[in-house]
């Protein structure tokens, strides 16, 4: 009788998982749909957006559907400062929104490979002309809740052709890079919670992120690092700073 009772409740959370995703989705399309045609403006489409993206990002975690998480995070990511909406970004955010759904609909969820590839195919925003660079498909996980160094550093980072993927809670951080190892964590020493040292000595000690390289940022000086593993990158945040991840992402050969 208990299997009888589990499989029912099962059955219900995927059912109301599913009515929630929907109802999410729809309000996302038709706020798209309203900014294309210039019913809503640009800035008030995107304060719905954000509000239907977040709830997205926590519910596909706790409904056992950590892809919908991870690709609602990504579409956070992409809004990320974004002051208006054009059509190619609207288009964007609706591939996310597609995406969402066929995953929603998945009756298993895709392993840590077939997951890798479809984060990878999402769209990327880039703040100047895509073919000024050569786009790579290396993906950088950059781990800080300071928004100004997030917004300096992954410039640096797409200038040179990068995924990049702004994480601003570390322990967030873990979860999502568990079930999606970056090329490369780049992460600000000091955050709430659990700080830079410990990020990365903590991916390390787990298999599925051990060979993830990783470089802290920081302002400490020398006699503050003790922790950081010997093979991270140092990168400085001052005059030095896009020397700095110059030659950490030429030490790391992914450049």
């Amino acid at each position: 009788m208990a299997e009888v009772d589990m499989e029912e409740l099962l059955e219900q959370l995927k059912s109301e998982f599913s009515d929630y995703i929907s109802d999410r989705l729809s309000s996302i399309y038709a706020t798209l749909d309203q900014a294309k045609t210039g019913e809503v403006k640009g800035g008030d489409a995107l304060r719905e957006l954000r509000r239907e993206i977040h709830s997205l990002k926590g519910s596909g975690s706790t409904f056992g559907y950590p892809i919908v998480s991870l690709i609602a995070q990504r579409l956070e990511t992409y809004c990320s400062d974004l002051k208006d909406l054009d059509e190619k970004q609207i288009a964007a955010i609706q591939t996310f929104a597609d995406r969402i759904a066929e995953m929603a609909e998945l009756e298993e969820q895709p392993d840590i490979a077939a997951t890798n590839q479809i984060i990878r195919r999402l769209p990327t925003r880039f703040e100047f002309d895509i073919t000024d660079v050569e786009v790579r498909d290396v993906e950088i996980m950059l781990v800080t809740p300071n928004k100004l160094v997030a917004r300096k550093a992954a410039g640096e980072l797409a200038a040179c052709g990068f995924r990049v993927n702004i994480v601003s809670d570390p322990i967030e951080a873990i979860s999502i890079a568990v079930r999606m190892p970056p090329d490369m964590l780049i992460a600000s020493a000091v955050m709430d919670g659990l700080g830079g040292i410990d990020l990365i000595r903590g991916l390390r000690a787990m298999s599925v992120t051990s060979h993830v390289p990783a470089a802290l940022m920081t302002s400490m000086g020398a006699d503050q690092l003790k922790g950081v593993p010997a093979d991270a990158g140092i990168i400085r945040l001052g005059a030095t700073f896009g020397d700095d991840i110059a030659a950490t992402i030429t030490r790391f050969n992914l450049g």
